[in-house]
């Protein structure tokens, strides 16, 4: 094999930064024609396709155009992702407006109705979910947790849909008044609750002149909407933006951009035609710097062979600690809390930082904005949880399970932990916690009309109480799990 020098630093995995982005010409230019429309008309836009297609890094070149748009003032950007943990209702849309009110400050965007408006709207989202969410929540054992939970509140999901779509409607008569547009992004809506899409939906239904909603979906992979949820979202009628593979030209360039390897034309036509999303293309070269190989055909060749997929050859060049982090870490569910993170990898003090930035240096972790982490990319997750073997697949949930316990008082969202630890308890066989937990989570669910969540708690509740052998609990479970489907199906009374 021809040989270069050594390069062993790895290029995260994480959305390519705006100013590396390589290639989509024909679908930034549908993106600058949508962003042109907004001032005058609200616009939404779907950017589709499989994972590790670029969706998320479209998603920030676009993100950079509205901010540097012409005009004076930089314009308001509002950015979410959904996370892979089914019942967070509204999370996307509360971290939203959370970023809203930062931007109002004095001196900044918006008046008092605007400021009026954010309030009301947050306030609004949070009393949503308030059902779902414990009372007083100290450090205590999964049987504790049961029984200190909220009473529902009398937020319905219209007066949520009212209260977002007013403060969208305030700052687009603020964004129109001033000559500029605020875009609002959500990634990775194929994650997102059924509530999470109904309020999505409607809110593309009614934009008001002067916000661009931009949104990412995933259209293939174990993490895709079935085709029906897939269809509901493509149904609104607003314009897709679906990512092919890169062509050969598309490639070279980013083989020069962020890895400064001369891709020739020879070895970029067969990577078109064998690993052509930005995901294949980032593992294959980060293979060629860390091993020291030219970016020649014959050695590409070689480094696809027998790979297994390219997550699989993204870890081939990880560093035995960076190993170990990634399987230490991928049975949480993103965004990682800080003090869960220490306490899985046992460090304390000092040690934690050092521990964060051998996270981030390792190309595969990403720190998320304000506090917490995530892999740099989600199929370097799914790939280190697959495999895992069902031993350690068990004794990592279950140290989960116990960080999250351990560390709860000082964990900002209440519901991120329950739901964390209804799935750390289930997954590491712990029963007699799981089959409480998901069944009372299920059943706030159920109230909330997120049949989905609920659906999937119970099941989790039903296969716990055959395990646990208890007939009482699995009836329970049962009956549970009925009515949710009757729900589905049609309407009935609600759960008692």
């Amino acid at each position: 094999m021809d040989t270069v020098q050594q390069q062993a630093e790895v290029v995260s995995y994480a959305p390519s930064p705006p100013e590396e982005f390589c290639g989509r010409e024909e679908e930034r230019e549908r993106l600058a024609a949508v962003i042109s429309r907004t001032g005058e008309h609200g616009q939404a836009v779907m950017i589709s396709g499989p994972p590790g297609i670029g969706k998320s890094s479209l998603l920030s070149w676009l993100a950079r155009e509205v901010r540097e748009c012409p005009g004076g003032l930089p314009s308001p950007v509002l950015r979410a992702e959904v996370f892979d943990l089914p019942g967070m209702i509204f999370s996307a849309f509360r971290e939203l407006v959370g970023d809203l009110r930062k931007q109002t400050a004095p001196g900044r965007i918006g008046g008092e109705g605007m400021r009026e408006a954010i309030r009301y709207a947050g306030d609004v989202l949070e009393k949503y979910a308030a059902p779902v969410e414990p009372v007083g929540l100290l450090p205590k054992t999964g049987e504790e947790i049961i029984g200190v939970f909220a009473r529902s509140p009398e937020v319905g999901y219209d007066r949520v849909r009212q209260a977002f779509g007013e403060l969208l409607r305030e700052l687009g008569r603020e964004m129109t008044g001033a000559g500029r547009i605020a875009a609002i992004l959500l990634d990775d809506v194929h994650l997102a609750s059924n509530l999470d899409r109904r309020l999505l939906r409607d809110t593309v239904h009614d934009l008001p002149p002067g916000i661009l909603l931009a949104f990412t979906c995933r259209t293939e992979g174990a993490a895709c909407p079935g085709p029906a949820t897939l269809q509901e979202i493509r149904d609104s009628g607003y314009p897709e933006v679906q990512l092919p593979g890169m062509r050969r030209d598309e490639i070279r360039e980013l083989g020069e951009r962020r890895f400064r390897l001369a891709v020739d034309d020879a070895a970029a036509a067969l990577l078109e035609t064998t690993c052509s999303d930005p995901f294949s293309l980032m593992a294959c070269f980060n293979a060629l710097r860390c091993r020291g190989l030219a970016p020649s055909a014959g050695n590409m060749a070689d480094v696809l062979a027998g790979a297994g997929g390219p997550a699989a050859l993204a870890f081939t060049t990880l560093s035995g600690p960076g190993k170990a982090l990634a399987e230490e870490l991928c049975a949480l569910n993103p965004p990682f809390p800080v003090p869960v993170v220490a306490c899985m990898l046992k460090l304390k003090g000092t040690d934690v930082m050092l521990a964060a930035d051998r996270m981030q240096e390792s190309g595969i972790f990403r720190r998320l904005p304000g506090t917490g982490y995530a892999f740099a990319h989600p199929l370097l997750q799914e790939h280190c949880r697959r495999e895992l073997s069902n031993d350690a697949r068990i004794a990592l949930n279950a140290r989960a399970a116990d960080c999250f316990e351990r560390t709860m008082h000082r964990l900002p969202g209440r519901l991120h932990v329950l739901l964390s630890l209804a799935c750390h308890f289930f997954h590491a066989q712990e029963y007699g916690k799981a089959a409480d937990l998901n069944l009372e989570l299920g059943l706030r669910f159920y109230h909330r009309e997120d049949y989905d969540t609920a659906l999937v708690l119970t099941e989790r509740a039903i296969a716990s109480a055959e395990h646990l052998g208890d007939d009482a609990l699995l009836a329970a479970a049962r009956r549970q799990g009925d009515l949710i489907r009757q729900k589905v199906a049609g309407s009935v009374e609600p759960a008692q």
